[in-house]
């Protein structure tokens, strides 16, 4: 297992802190310093790796993301290009295998506005994520309009019991909202997202009725009030592993309004979401893009499989499905797995 790292980013960003934190990752296992090298050279250095997962350490500010054009162009999807960590598990020179790659792969993401004491308290839940117990019980929320793919999912996640909650009627405004979400261990929410400020800060809830509003259900802030310690999370909502600002050309994503960060900031293990616009199938049985990957990530977690190779495992049994199917659907399925990630340690295990 290696652990990928900017040593001299993490000092520039971090100053008198940055031993504390560099101490922290090298407790995390063997350190590869990766400072001043753009992705393609870390891809090749990972590439000559012994066998076994990579995780990238921090945020795009540290280690950056590749960029790739959307599969979808000139379709209504409006996503120009897609951030992804792929391309770092998968061969050099062999750009299909950035959509199913060979090698695990996982990021433990930093807030792009230093807080040492936050990233500090982040990786030290990391360390003792291999060997912490993910709690019983569980908490699946979607916007009411995708009731059938909610489901999908959740015959797929071990352990998981009802009820799935919709929205409307659940909102942020729910009575007892975070004891409902504090100390259960299995999460998937396939609420809205947003790529804008101060939207992005929140999940949605919509149904599919004329004129329906949009209404907050859930938010970063709201999880910053959670004990989510031991807690597998996995969103199939749009934008839920969105780092960067783009459309915006400034703003910072921080653990206050990027749900993935907050839910890590609280003890999560590890946190599986897409960098841009998940499709949702929502004709039965619903087992299409984001929601049929997440289900085959749990399907790969209750093998036993960890976190990272998990979702490389899910990837690539899904595509084997959409890739044989409907020719218009093949470049949608090509984006949610591109654009699918995993944060947390990649030896984490449900």
């Amino acid at each position: 297992m290696f652990f990928i790292c900017s040593t001299t980013g993490i000092r520039n960003k971090y100053g008198s802190s940055a031993a504390s934190i560099l101490a922290a990752v090298r407790k995390l296992g063997h350190l590869v310093d990766v400072s001043g090298e753009p992705p393609e050279q870390i891809q090749s250095r990972i590439a000559k790796l012994a066998a076994g997962p990579a995780c990238l350490i921090g945020g795009y500010d540290l280690i950056p993301p590749f960029m790739r054009a959307n599969p979808t162009n000139g379709s209504q999807d409006d996503d120009v290009d897609i951030p992804t960590d792929a391309p770092y598990g998968a061969k050099p020179g062999k750009p299909e295998e950035e959509y199913a790659p060979s090698r695990p792969v996982s990021r433990l993401p930093d807030s792009a506005i230093a807080d040492a004491a936050e990233f500090l308290s982040v990786l030290e839940f990391q360390h003792a994520a291999p060997r912490t117990a993910t709690p019983k019980g569980s908490f699946e929320e979607a916007a009411r309009e995708f009731a059938g793919a909610l489901k999908f999912v959740h015959k797929a996640i071990p352990g998981a019991r009802p009820p799935e909650r919709l929205s409307p009627p659940n909102s942020l405004a729910t009575k007892g909202l975070t004891s409902f979400i504090s100390g259960h261990g299995r999460f998937h929410i396939l609420l809205h997202g947003a790529n804008f400020d101060p939207d992005w800060a929140f999940l949605w809830g919509h149904e599919n009725k004329p004129h329906a509003s949009f209404i907050k259900a859930l938010g970063a802030q709201m999880f910053d009030l959670c004990d989510l310690r031991g807690a597998v999370v996995s969103f199939s909502s749009c934008y839920a592993a969105m780092l960067d600002t783009a459309p915006a050309t400034s703003g910072a994503r921080t653990s206050k309004n990027q749900v993935a960060l907050a839910c890590l900031a609280h003890g999560a293990k590890v946190v599986f979401g897409a960098t841009r616009s998940n499709w949702i199938d929502t004709q039965a049985p619903c087992d299409g893009f984001g929601p049929g990957l997440m289900a085959e990530v749990w399907l790969q977690l209750a093998k036993g499989k960890k976190a990272a190779e998990a979702l490389m495992r899910a990837k690539a049994a899904y595509l084997k499905i959409a890739l044989s199917g409907e020719p218009g659907d093949q470049p949608y399925a090509l984006k949610t797995v591109l654009q699918a990630q995993c944060y947390g340690h990649p030896a984490a295990t449900l």
